[in-house]
């Protein structure tokens, strides 16, 4: 199975020359409303579940402290100036050949969208940290409010039990305030896992696209490390920055060079472009790629 980036022919050009996609810092991207999506629900699922506690729960635990709580930790995830998190993203299409997506990303039709092998991204993102967790992901865009709510549901449903048990044992405010700092882990868990599941997250409007995100998850302060090992001697490395739009805009590049005959494996000619697949075919060849599909976009857009 392939998943397809789109882009320019000066974009694939760069990609194949130096044999990295561009991770960028989605707060940075034209994605960037997007990363808050996932607060819509918020409010909604937090009142629910505080109405809904245990009178014990809301003895201790007045309304305006519990705001407070999720106030606090909004702020800090979702609000750029606050957030000692970023993630990282590229993107792609589970369809090659999409008039919408020539047209938004890929110079007007003018481009091509890049095969890549899903199976071998998959086993690349695998890897994890010796800390045990996974820094970068493969994962389809949940386009469905519903799925969506009920993703959010869970999540805040296991925060307000974690939340009654910790307060169980109390019996005076004085025991209450010595919960605080167990209080404030339990949010910024919640939260973290709300915030990595809202980079999946996107208004159903967009639904065309059926777009699969390569993300990477990390600290603030840990963006400048040199190089992250992943699967097949790839990895991510050269944090840097380049300007856009009168902004600096934050990058890391994930270096496939290990594996490029082996991780693409089509190439669809956009609609408008003029390159012949014999052209292309040649013009793969001196990068190395030697065992891939080439197609014509089936599309007669001009």
């Amino acid at each position: 199975m392939q998943i397809y980036h789109y882009c320019s022919l000066e974009t694939l050009n760069a990609i194949l020359k130096h044999k990295t996609l561009r991770l960028t810092n989605i707060l940075n991207s034209n994605d960037s409303a997007e990363i808050a999506w996932i607060t819509r629900y918020l409010d909604a699922a937090f009142a629910k579940y505080y109405n809904n506690s245990s009178e014990h729960f809301r003895t201790y635990i007045s309304p305006i402290t519990f705001e407070g709580f999720v106030r606090l930790f909004t702020d800090e995830f979702f609000n750029d100036r606050y957030s000692v998190y970023r993630f990282y993203v590229t993107c792609f299409s589970d369809s090659g050949d999409v008039l919408s997506q020539w047209r938004g990303y890929a110079d007007d039709g003018k481009g091509v969208s890049i095969g890549f092998d899903a199976d071998m991204l998959k086993k690349i993102c695998s890897v994890k940290t010796p800390e045990g967790r996974k820094q970068v992901t493969l994962h389809h865009i949940s386009y469905s409010e519903e799925s969506q709510r009920k993703k959010v549901d869970k999540i805040i449903a296991s925060l307000f039990n974690h939340l009654e048990k910790l307060l169980a044992p109390v019996t005076c405010e004085q025991d209450a305030l010595e919960c605080n700092d167990e209080f404030l882990d339990a949010f910024e868990n919640a939260f973290l896992t709300l915030f990595q599941n809202s980079v999946y997250m996107k208004n159903p409007f967009f639904y065309e696209e059926r777009e699969i995100r390569m993300c990477y998850f990390v600290l603030k302060n840990q963006m400048a490390k040199e190089n992250l090992p992943l699967a097949f001697d790839t990895r991510l490395f050269n944090f840097a920055y380049y300007v856009k739009d009168n902004q600096l805009v934050s990058y890391v590049d994930f270096d496939f060079s290990s594996c490029i005959d082996r991780i693409i494996k089509e190439l669809v000619i956009g609609p408008k472009c003029i390159t012949t697949i014999e052209s292309m075919d040649y013009y793969l060849k001196t990068f190395g790629i030697t065992d891939c599909k080439i197609r014509k976009s089936a599309g007669t857009y001009r």
